[in-house]
């Protein structure tokens, strides 16, 4: 059994991932697909970025990864293969991959080009029918990474700025990652920089400490607790930290060590 998990900004209503899983499960009738997400919001490429660095992990070794949030769809950005050591991933060469790329080894990345491995018809619009699905398929299938078109080198992708983290012995600034259904503040802050004791800032509220669990903070205060996703996350208990200070992915995250003031 080929395990093919699939990410993209379809939501739940139209027909495109139905379709999708149409194309490949045609190709390949025995893959087994799993759907990781279909709501990432439309064309981020940064909450796609975040949904697959976070999950590619728990899946067996060889999983393939189709992740299609696609904004150049039909543009001059290049359509990629990228093999690890423990699995792959297909989609859109525009940073969704930037996690992925961080952390993995790889082993090879190919821009796909050959096209016997598509949909005989390809549109303008809909990449992750005509060719990203097709190519997840033959991948489960048995075909080769290399014979899906031309190697590329890792410093040719496109990757996501990354540089927005700073540490010192004060505290450290970061930004806003990702935001939940829940309304919490996943930074890119690793929880293993932060010590027991903390203060911070964020949009102007402050917060005070760090909480073991949910439960433990008061009631309609801003909290921070060490997330399941390995960074540090901002919470209200009982409530929605995005709608309270209109966050958004990019906002300025600040902690500083106790009795230690970051400006």
């Amino acid at each position: 059994m080929q395990i093919i998990t699939l990410t993209t900004d379809f939501g739940d209503i139209d027909p495109y991932t139905g379709i999708v899983k149409g194309v490949i499960l045609n190709i390949f009738p025995y893959a087994k697909v799993v759907d990781i997400t279909h709501n990432i919001s439309p064309q981020d490429v940064w909450q796609a970025n975040w949904v697959i660095e976070s999950s590619y992990h728990y899946f067996p070794h060889g999983t393939i990864h189709l992740c299609v949030v696609d904004p150049g769809v039909g543009s001059a950005r290049k359509p990629i293969l990228i093999e690890t050591k423990i699995c792959f991933f297909i989609g859109p060469d525009n940073g969704i991959f930037t996690g992925v790329l961080e952390k993995e080894e790889v082993l090879n990345i190919i821009e796909l080009t050959e096209k016997k491995y598509w949909l005989p018809d390809i549109s303008q619009t809909f990449h992750g029918r005509d060719i990203f699905a097709p190519v997840a398929a033959y991948l489960a299938k048995g075909t080769t990474s290399k014979d899906f078109g031309k190697p590329l080198q890792k410093e040719e992708l496109v990757k996501l700025p990354t540089n927005n983290f700073i540490k010192n012995e004060k505290g450290c600034i970061g930004i806003v990652k990702h935001i939940d259904r829940f309304g919490n503040i996943i930074t890119n802050i690793p929880d293993s920089n932060i010590p027991n004791k903390i203060y911070g800032k964020f949009k102007n509220i402050d917060f005070k400490g760090l909480i073991s669990n949910y439960s433990e903070a008061e009631p309609n205060k801003l909290f921070a607790i060490k997330g399941s996703s390995g960074y540090l996350e901002l919470f209200i208990n009982k409530g929605n930290v995005a709608k309270v200070t209109n966050a958004k992915a990019g906002d300025k995250v600040e902690v500083r060590f106790e009795n230690i003031v970051v400006k």
